[in-house]
């Protein structure tokens, strides 16, 4: 089954069903209404034309103090950021690394969005400890105060994948 990743527009996502019913929900009642508040969501489509999976990114900010020095270092009051606001698969394809797939989209269109508006991380807020260890696997880490709120830089994310930055 191959797939594609594509803005969300008229997708049908009544039947996606992530395994967590926030997701679900937001995906269903919340996403193209976040889309006037500056987030934007990313559906995985397959070639069938079924939706199994989504991501959101949203412009943000992070604390000064509350980074760790090495983000932190050379900040004013705030960082800018790149909020990953949601990441879910259609429990029919969980469990092939396609979890790992997405993600990746994400990450490359932060850093394309992140050259042309600028930001120094990107950031997530884990749904729970197993996306805690999911992030924490691809390299993300949590804030001090905070394990379930991760951060990676953005150069950091930019090398993994090969892609230049700034």
């Amino acid at each position: 089954m191959n797939f594609t990743v594509e803005p969300l527009g008229d997708h049908d996502a009544t039947d996606f069903a992530s395994g967590n019913a926030d997701l679900d929900t937001w995906l269903r009642k919340h996403a193209h209404g976040a889309t006037g508040h500056g987030t934007r969501t990313f559906v995985l489509v397959s070639t069938e034309g079924t939706l199994v999976g989504y991501f959101a990114i949203a412009p943000h900010f992070i604390d000064r103090n509350a980074a760790p020095p090495r983000l932190a270092r050379g900040a004013s009051k705030q960082i800018p950021a790149i909020l990953l606001a949601k990441l879910a698969l259609d429990g029919s394809i969980q469990g092939r690394g396609l979890g790992s797939e997405l993600l990746l989209h994400a990450l490359t269109t932060i850093i394309t969005a992140a050259r042309k508006a600028g930001g120094r991380i990107v950031l997530v807020d884990a749904i729970d400890q197993n996306a805690s260890e999911f992030y924490e696997h691809h390299d993300f880490k949590p804030l001090p105060d905070q394990p379930r709120r991760l951060v990676m830089k953005l150069s950091t994310a930019a090398k993994v994948l090969g892609l230049p930055w700034p």
